[in-house]
């Protein structure tokens, strides 16, 4: 049967909403959103395109609803998990609405997807431009698999959005798919291989983004320093997206997301040092410090190649936050491996750590290897790295006590509230009192520490004072 022809299913009767909608002409969709920022975008573009078809209107994801869109994550087997998890939670507390569910997950094994309660709709990666009017065409009582080969995927969709919900930041898509061959990954099976975003859309994007308020603008991708290796003969690759993102009027603050060592170049670094608006924060995955297991992940670096790329920042952008995952327990990594990892990550100034429990995903090459990492080892090897990265973390805010720094404020969620909250440039949450605005960019004196973040007063109320 071709991938993308309809299979359907017997599941329950016409229900009321299908009636009572009819007559009001507009039907209600929430989303539920699992996985990195670049999922956070990808609801955005389905939210959007269901908008502006005039029949839907967004709710929030806890709220009554006659459709739940899943946006599902497939990097390990807990996130796996989580989403079944998720749908069976909607499908018992909203049994009459249907449930549509799309990314990652339902790439890899859109049937085990489909068999869950309540699935009226599972939608592939490359088939999120045509979900509005799939779930228009649904039937009462049928599931539909859309689902094409993911290699079909040539150029980038292209779906703009002009607003984030209940984001005070803006993510802008800029790239997807990878064309890297890691062991332990399944991403170009589910997303296919890097395709660049025409470098016009981007700006055109970003430009809307800014003038509907947006302060920061965050550039995303599954693989962003490969950004422009696919356009045609005089292509314009990331350094120069980011000039051209910089140059529009508007912009105050501007963030890459996660980025590859092989892609931090020096004019990127010099490009964060010389301009205020770049925020001082990078995401760089090191997986692991041990080159045999480095040379087992397939990865194209050795540990001291990602050390010096660390120590180069740093001496180049004071005080920027560095992050990074690490796959803790992957086959054949012994205790020396991961001590060699612990110890690289100690010394560094990295301001905080993603750890990873390994998990097999079905279809990586990964899953054929042998000498697996027993669980129990796994999970502490994990939460050595968790007390790792608190102790990072904590050493990093500390040197931030009295200092004045401009802080991103989250969108207000309306009512009563003690506190509100925001960003740093360089990636630290700040606690804020309640009388802060609601969103933007403010001045901030930081007074204490909280658990996980900083705590800080207005600077120009204090000066007032």
């Amino acid at each position: 049967m071709h991938p993308r022809a309809r299979e359907t299913a017997r599941i329950r009767a016409i229900p009321w909403w299908l009636k009572n909608t009819e007559v009001l002409g507009v039907k209600r969709v929430a989303f539920c959103t699992f996985g990195c920022r670049l999922n956070q975008y990808d609801t955005e573009t389905v939210r959007t395109l269901l908008e502006a078809r005039g029949a839907w209107r967004s709710v929030g994801s806890r709220e009554e609803a006659d459709l739940y869109v899943v946006n599902t994550c497939s990097v390990t087997a807990r996130a796996d998990a989580t989403a079944r998890k998720a749908i069976r939670r909607l499908h018992a507390e909203h049994p009459e609405a249907r449930i549509a569910v799309t990314g990652c997950y339902a790439q890899r094994a859109p049937r085990e997807l489909a068999d869950l309660p309540g699935v009226a709709l599972v939608v592939g990666a490359a088939d999120k431009g045509e979900i509005a009017a799939r779930v228009d065409a649904i039937e009462p009582g049928e599931t539909l698999i859309a689902v094409s080969p993911i290699e079909r995927a040539k150029t980038f969709i292209d779906l703009p959005i002009s607003e984030m919900m209940e984001h005070s930041r803006a993510y802008v898509k800029v790239q997807e798919g990878c064309n890297n061959s890691c062991t332990f990954c399944i991403v170009p099976s589910t997303r296919g291989a890097s395709r660049s975003r025409p470098f016009a859309s981007v700006v055109a994007q970003v430009q809307e983004l800014v003038a509907n308020g947006y302060a920061e603008i965050v550039l995303t991708g599954v693989h962003i320093g490969d950004y422009g290796i696919d356009l045609a003969a005089g292509r314009r690759q990331l350094p120069e997206l980011i000039r051209a993102v910089l140059a529009i009027p508007g912009v105050e603050r501007f963030r890459l997301s996660s980025i590859e060592p092989a892609s931090v170049s020096d004019e990127i670094i010099e490009m964060m040092a010389g301009e205020p608006r770049f925020a001082r924060h990078f995401h760089i995955p090191l997986q692991s410090a041990s080159d045999s297991v480095l040379a087992r992940m397939r990865r194209h670096y050795r540990g001291a190649d990602f050390a010096a790329l660390v120590r180069r920042i740093a001496a180049a952008v004071p005080d920027c936050g560095i992050g990074s995952d690490v796959i803790c327990g992957f086959p054949g990594e012994s205790d020396d491996d991961f001590m060699e990892t612990f110890a690289l990550l100690h010394e560094l100034p990295i301001s905080y750590i993603h750890p990873f429990t390994y998990s097999v995903r079905p279809g990586s090459e990964a899953e054929a290897f042998g000498d697996q990492v027993s669980g129990e080892v796994k999970k502490r090897r994990t939460r050595s790295l968790k007390r790792l990265s608190a102790d990072k973390g904590r050493e990093f805010r500390n040197r931030h006590l009295g200092k004045v720094m401009e802080v991103l404020v989250e969108d207000g969620r309306g009512g009563a509230v003690a506190r509100r909250s925001g960003w740093t440039d360089n990636y630290l949450r700040v606690e804020l009192p309640a009388d802060a605005p609601p969103k933007g960019l403010i001045e901030v004196r930081i007074t204490g520490l909280s658990a996980d973040g900083l705590v800080g007063e207005r600077w120009h109320a204090n000066l007032d004072a």
